[in-house]
């Protein structure tokens, strides 16, 4: 009876796709407890930084959008990104967590240049 030795080279021991996957699946979270969780697989840490700042933008395009919509003068273009953010969210998120689980790395426009400048020493 074999015993096979779980991967050293990511967090936890955990497979690629499941560790990659977890980092999109908890979002924000998930993606800071993937990274901080060691290991030293490409696919994973850009997986979990990505999701970091995916994420982490998301919340501060939320912020901005309630602060606001205390000017009248914003409101229906609030309106309209508050009704279309979210299902963009949905999308973006349903769209990464199942393609990190597939083993698929995820780039998603605009995120990933952004991610690549703020963690470019961990991704290398």
């Amino acid at each position: 009876m074999s015993v096979t030795q779980p991967p050293s080279d990511t967090p936890f021991g955990l497979e690629p796709n499941v560790a990659a996957g977890l980092a999109y699946l908890f979002c924000l979270l998930g993606g800071i407890v993937i990274l901080v969780g060691g290991g030293t697989n490409k696919f994973v840490k850009w997986a979990a930084a990505q999701s970091i700042t995916l994420w982490g933008a998301w919340f501060v395009i939320w912020w901005a959008l309630g602060f606001l919509a205390h000017a009248w003068v914003f409101l229906p273009l609030i309106l309209l990104v508050s009704f279309v953010l979210p299902i963009l969210g949905l999308i973006v998120w349903l769209w990464t967590f199942i393609s990190g689980f597939q083993g698929k790395e995820v780039r998603v426009p605009g995120i990933a240049s952004l991610t690549e400048s703020i963690f470019k020493s961990q991704l290398s």
